[in-house]
């Protein structure tokens, strides 16, 4: 990971700050989207073994849970806001690069 990989305050909440470096980019963006309300870093499940970046998000009650698998480590970050469709096109316009999974 990157010497940069943390993220605190404002619309971050939660007890983890680390972000992997391919979930980076995805905090950011959520950050400045002002229809987000909230944003909850979860754990880094590391070790799982080399592979292509990609992302999945799936709506749950409240919130998006967006998982993004970096070259060797998988992290959760659930994104709260009002319009959780407008989010998730949002994300798949803004990271066209990395492969969707449904």
């Amino acid at each position: 990971m990157g010497t940069n990989n943390h993220r605190s305050g404002g619309k971050i909440g939660g007890r983890h700050t680390t972000v992997i470096d391919a979930a980076r980019p995805v905090v950011d963006f959520l950050l400045k989207n002002p229809a987000v309300a909230s944003i909850a870093v979860g754990h880094i499940k590391m070790g799982i073994g080399t592979g292509p970046q990609r992302m999945k998000i799936k709506e749950e009650t409240g919130c998006l849970l967006v998982k993004i698998r970096g070259s060797a480590s998988i992290q959760e970050i659930r994104v709260f806001a009002k319009n959780l469709k407008g989010i998730k096109k949002d994300l798949e316009e803004k990271f066209k690069n990395l492969a969707f999974t449904p």
